[in-house]
């Protein structure tokens, strides 16, 4: 096993530095605690060339200038959760979320490598996009209700649930899709001269339509919300009861797309297309 991971590793640092001239990758540290394998995947988020987070950082942006370009239809449940909904969505509409095993490829295929369990390395991924993304926009969400809402405790529990079944769902799909379509990033350079290699060419077009894709199935562009994944689920529940069911949904969704992503994993292995 040591000699193997070495020699992943070694392969890996060689490519990186060749092709990016970057700090090579380290696995997450098999034997650690879970928390402190998040912190480190927290900090090689933002460690140059910050691959896994730069389509993130890109959607934050492109989701302000088409909020500017056509703007929400407000509904009756509350801005402050469409608006919520409508950035998480659109933020986590990226091969970060759709592509999580494959973005970071180096760094995938040494964690493997060295031992950690794919549902590890998932676990891992999920928790670090959430305190990234996820957390701001929960605490967003949960401030301004607070500030907009006669009963700010009470109604900021239920908005953070309304606006965590969209994350969480992500989240779940992601993983799923990620095992499925795993995509390893490479220089535009190398991808222009293998365009006629339709095996490597197709799954690359792909993996970079697809999260669009399924942001316009849960969000349209015309700002109208799907009736899918308990958005209008329970509307005539008391808020709490809606919450929680809004939340049990999302947990449900992420796990069902974790278990069925490890369970392609184990069957298939991991295929870099």
């Amino acid at each position: 096993m040591r000699g193997t991971l070495l020699a992943v590793r070694e392969r890996a640092r060689t490519q990186f530095h060749t092709e990016r001239r970057h700090p090579a990758p380290s696995p997450i540290e098999p034997g650690q605690s879970l928390w402190r394998q998040v912190a480190g995947e927290v900090r090689w988020s933002f460690t140059p060339p910050a691959l896994w987070l730069e389509g993130v950082g890109a959607n934050v942006v492109l989701s302000g200038l088409f909020l500017l370009i056509s703007p929400l239809t407000l509904h009756r449940h509350g801005w402050v959760v469409l608006v919520g909904v409508y950035f998480a969505t659109f933020v986590l509409a990226d091969v970060t979320t759709t592509n999580v095993l494959g973005v970071d490829a180096d760094r995938t295929r040494l964690s493997l490598a060295a031992g950690v369990p794919v549902q590890r390395i998932l676990v891992v991924k999920n928790l670090a996009l959430l305190i990234i993304v996820g957390l701001p926009t929960l605490l967003a969400t949960a401030v301004l209700t607070a500030k907009t809402s006669a009963h700010p405790m009470q109604r900021a529990g239920v908005s953070v649930a309304d606006v965590a079944l969209p994350i969480l769902a992500w989240l779940g799909v992601g993983n799923i899709v990620s095992a499925l379509l795993a995509v390893p990033p490479r220089a535009l350079g190398r991808r222009w001269a293998a365009r006629r290699d339709w095996r490597s060419t197709l799954p690359w077009l792909t993996h970079l339509v697809l999260p669009y894709g399924l942001y316009y199935f849960v969000a349209p562009i015309d700002g109208e919300q799907r009736a899918i994944l308990g958005y209008h689920l329970g509307r005539s529940m008391p808020g709490d009861l809606r919450g929680a069911i809004h939340l049990g949904v999302g947990l449900a969704v992420w796990l069902a797309g974790t278990v069925l992503a490890v369970a392609v994993v184990r069957r298939r292995g991991l295929r870099m297309w």
